[in-house]
C-alpha cells in the first residue's frame, strides 16, 4: 500500500494518525451525532408539532362518522395541514438528518397499531351503540398518544446514547 491509501497507517499527506487521535475524532462524531440526534427530537417533539399532529390525527379519524360526502372533505384540508406542517418542520429543524431504516420502521409499526387500535375501539364503540364511536375513539387513542409521548421520548433519547438510534 502507497502512501495515497489512508488504510496503512499515514494519512495523505505523509503524517501517521495515532490510535488515540483516531479513538477522539470517533469519539467527537459520535457525540455530534447525539447532539443533532437530540436536537432533532426536541425539535419534532415541540409542543407546537404535538399538537398540530394530535389535531391532525383527531379529525382524520373522527372523520369517519361524518356522512359521505362531508368525510371525504375532510381529505383535502388534512393533506394541506400536512404539508404545511412538513413545510414548516423541515424549514425550521435545527438539523437535517436522514431517518435510519430502524427508526422508519419503527414508525410505520406505530402508525400501523395506532390505526389498528382506533379500529378496534370504533368498533367496538359501534357496537355498544355510542351515538359517535370514531369520534369517541379518535378521542381516546389521540389523549394515550399524547400521554405516552414522554416515554417515547425518554425511549428514544436511551437509543440515541447508545448510539443504536442513529445510522
Amino acid at each position: 500500500m502507497g502512501p495515497d491509501n489512508p488504510r496503512d497507517g499515514e494519512s495523505r499527506d505523509g503524517r501517521t494518525v495515532e490510535p488515540g487521535d483516531a479513538r477522539a475524532a470517533l469519539d467527537d462524531i459520535r457525540r455530534r451525532q447525539e447532539q443533532s440526534g437530540m436536537a432533532e427530537l426536541r425539535h419534532g417533539l415541540s409542543p407546537f408539532y404535538l399538537t398540530w399532529a394530535a389535531l391532525l390525527l383527531f379529525a382524520s379519524f373522527a372523520s369517519f362518522d361524518l356522512p359521505n360526502p362531508w368525510g371525504g372533505a375532510v381529505l383535502f384540508p388534512g393533506i394541506v395541514l400536512v404539508a404545511v406542517m412538513v413545510f414548516a418542520y423541515l424549514r425550521r429543524a435545527p438539523v437535517r438528518n436522514k431517518p435510519s431504516s430502524g427508526a422508519t420502521l419503527i414508525a410505520v409499526a406505530c402508525g400501523l397499531a395506532l390505526v389498528g387500535v382506533f379500529r378496534v375501539l370504533a368498533g367496538a364503540f359501534e357496537a355498544g351503540g355510542a351515538p359517535a364511536p370514531h369520534v369517541i375513539a379518535s378521542a381516546i387513542v389521540v389523549g394515550v398518544c399524547l400521554l405516552l409521548v414522554p416515554y417515547g421520548r425518554r425511549i428514544a433519547e436511551t437509543r440515541l446514547r447508545s448510539g443504536t438510534g442513529s445510522g
